[in-house]
C-alpha cells in the first residue's frame, strides 16, 4: 500500500462511504446512532487513552535508545530541538488561535462569512489549531527523514493537543458575555496559566505516586499488575475533571512519567502487556473517531455554510504560515554563530507548514462546541480534517521529493565532533540528575544482567570520585546506583577509534547480577 493510503485515511474514507450509505436510509436506529455519537463519549471515553499513549511516547522518545516509532531515538535529538517544540507547541499554538479566530470575526463583520461572536471565533479558533500530523509522521518514519524535522513535528503535535484544549476551555467560558473588560481578559490570562501548572502538577504527582505504589507491592499475578498500572493512569484524569482543571493535559503529563518511572516497576511480562494494550486501545479509540468522522460527513443536516468552511479552511492555512515562518527564523537567529547544520532552512520550514494537518483532537472538541454555532463548527471543522488528511497527507512523499528534504542514511555518533559532544554533555544535566536520584527513589528496576556496554562519560565534573574512578582498564560496575550513572552516561555514547581527552571508559559486567 502507497505512503499516504494507511491508518487514519483509509479509516476515513471507509466512513465517508458508510456515512454516505447511512444517509439514504436515517429511519435506521443503528444509522442514527453512528452519526449521532455523544461528545461525553469522546472526551470520557476515546480521548483519554489517546493522550496518554501520545504522552507515554514522547516521554518514551526522549529517555529511551529505540522507539516505536521506528527511529533510533536519541535523547540528544529530542533536547537538540526542545526549545523549538515548546516554541511551535506554545507560542504556534496561541497564535494560530488568535489569528483563526480574528480572521473568521474580521470576514463575518463585513458580511463575508457566517457571523459569529468574537468568543466563538477564537473558540474555534482554538480547536482548529489542534495538529495531528499521523499520516505526515508515518511517512518521515518509513523514509527516515532527518531527525530534527521529524521530532519538531512530533513534538508539537502531542503539546500542542494540550494547549489547544486548554484555550478553548478557556475561549468558552466567556461565550455568552456581552461585555468583556481589561480585568477579565486577565482572569482569562491568569486561568489558562492556573489550569496548565495545575494540571501539569496533577499528572506528575499521580505519576510519582503509581510509581512509588509498584514499587512496594510485591507479588502481584501478572493480570493484577497490568489493570493496577491502567486503573492508575485513568485516575489523574478523573482528579484534574473533578478539580475543573484539564484531564488531557494531566493524563498527558501522567503518561509522560508513568512511561519513565512506573512502567519500569513492572514484571517483564507485565511491560510487554501493558504496552502492547495501550497502543492497541489508542489506536482503536483514534479509529473510532476518525469512522465517525466520516460517518457523519454525509450526515450533517444543518450548518452548511459553504463559506464559512471555505475560509475556515484558508484561515488554518494562514495561521499556520504565520507562526511557522517567524518562529522558525527566530529559533535561527537564536541559534550559535556558525551552527548552520540545525537551523531550519526555508525548505524545512515549508515543510513544517505543510505537516499542519488536523485531526482527531479538533473533531471531539467541535463536537463540544456550544450552542447556537455548533452545526457549522462541526461542518468546517469536519471538511478541515478530511482536506488536510487526505490532501496534504495524501502528498507527503510528493512534498518531501519536490522540496528535496534530507533522508538520512542512519548517521553513526562517530560523526559527532568532540565540541558537540560536550555541548551535549551540558545538555544532559537533567539527564544525570534523574538517573542519580529520581530513577533510584521511584523505581526498583535496573535490568538484572548487562552485555558488554562501553561508554563515555565526563571525568571529574559529571560523576563523584567515590563513584567512578578512572582506570587504566574498563571499570567493572556492580552497584545499582552506578548502573544509573552508566545509563546517563551511555547517552554520550561515542563510537570513535581514540578516547577524547578528559572521558573516561565505563563497561558493565557481562551477565551478572547486579546487588543493591
Amino acid at each position: 500500500m502507497p505512503y499516504p493510503c494507511r491508518g487514519c485515511v483509509a479509516i476515513i474514507i471507509v466512513g465517508l462511504i458508510a456515512g454516505a450509505l447511512c444517509s439514504f436510509d436515517q429511519s435506521d436506529i443503528v444509522a442514527r446512532w453512528l452519526v449521532g455519537f455523544d461528545p461525553n463519549v469522546f472526551f470520557v471515553g476515546l480521548l483519554p487513552p489517546i493522550i496518554f499513549n501520545s504522552g507515554k511516547d514522547e516521554f518514551m522518545s526522549m529517555f529511551i535508545t529505540c522507539g516505536h516509532i521506528g527511529y533510533t531515538m536519541k535523547r540528544r535529538h529530542f533536547f537538540d530541538n526542545l526549545t523549538s517544540i515548546l516554541m511551535f507547541a506554545i507560542l504556534g499554538t496561541f497564535i494560530s488561535a488568535v489569528v483563526v479566530g480574528g480572521f473568521l470575526y474580521l470576514l463575518g463583520t463585513i458580511g463575508l462569512s457566517l457571523q459569529m461572536p468574537l468568543a466563538e471565533c477564537l473558540a474555534f479558533g482554538a480547536l482548529i489549531s489542534s495538529t495531528d500530523p499521523v499520516t505526515t509522521l508515518a511517512v518521515f518514519q518509513e523514509l527516515h527523514v532527518d531527525p530534527k524535522l521529524f521530532y519538531i513535528v512530533f513534538g508539537e503535535s502531542v503539546l500542542n493537543d494540550a494547549i489547544s484544549i486548554v484555550l478553548f476551555n478557556t475561549f468558552v467560558k466567556f461565550i455568552g458575555v456581552t461585555e468583556v473588560h481589561a480585568h477579565a481578559v486577565s482572569y482569562a490570562v491568569l486561568d489558562f496559566i492556573g489550569v496548565c501548572v495545575g494540571s501539569i502538577l496533577v499528572g506528575v504527582t499521580f505519576g510519582c505516586l503509581s510509581s512509588i505504589a509498584l514499587k512496594h507491592v510485591k507479588g502481584l499475578a501478572v493480570m493484577h499488575e497490568v489493570s493496577l498500572f491502567v486503573l492508575v493512569a485513568y485516575i489523574p484524569f478523573l482528579v484534574a475533571e473533578v478539580l475543573e482543571l484539564s484531564g488531557i493535559v494531566a493524563i498527558l503529563f501522567a503518561g509522560m512519567f508513568m512511561r519513565h518511572y512506573t512502567f519500569n516497576n513492572l514484571s517483564s511480562a507485565a511491560k510487554d502487556i501493558a504496552s502492547n494494550l495501550f497502543h492497541i486501545v489508542a489506536f482503536m479509540c483514534e479509529l473510532v473517531v476518525f469512522l465517525n468522522l466520516g460517518l457523519s460527513f454525509f450526515a450533517m443536516e444543518r450548518g452548511l455554510s459553504i463559506p464559512f468552511m471555505l475560509w475556515s479552511l484558508l484561515a488554518c492555512l494562514v495561521a499556520r504560515a504565520m507562526h511557522v515562518y517567524p518562529l522558525s527564523s527566530l529559533r535561527n537567529v537564536c541559534m550559535r554563530r556558525g551552527d548552520t547544520q540545525n537551523r531550519l532552512d526555508r525548505n524545512e520550514q515549508h515543510m513544517i507548514w505543510f505537516s499542519g494537518l488536523r485531526g482527531a483532537i479538533a473533531f471531539s472538541l467541535a463536537l463540544s462546541f456550544p450552542a447556537p454555532f455548533r452545526e457549522e463548527v462541526r461542518a468546517a471543522t469536519m471538511v478541515v480534517v478530511v482536506v488536510t488528511v487526505l490532501v496534504m497527507g495524501g502528498l507527503t512523499v510528493k512534498a518531501l521529493d519536490v522540496l528535496n528534504i534530507q533522508r538520512l542514511v542512519h548517521k553513526d555518533d562517530a560523526s559527532d565532533s568532540a565540541d558537540a559532544v560536550h555541548s551535549s554533555i551540558s545538555r544532559h544535566v537533567l539527564l544525570k540528575w534523574d538517573a542519580t536520584y529520581l530513577m533510584p527513589w521511584l523505581t526498583n528496576a535496573v535490568p538484572p544482567t548487562y552485555d558488554d556496554v562501553y561508554v563515555y562519560a565526563e571525568m571529574y565534573t559529571r560523576f563523584p570520585p567515590a563513584n567512578l574512578h578512572p582506570t587504566a582498564s574498563p571499570m567493572t560496575v556492580r552497584t545499582n546506583r552506578e548502573l544509573w550513572l552508566l545509563t546517563f552516561a551511555a547517552t554520550l555514547q561515542l563510537k570513535t577509534p581514540s578516547l577524547p581527552r578528559g572521558m573516561l571508559c565505563i563497561r558493565a559486567t557481562p551477565r551478572t547480577t547486579m546487588k543493591s
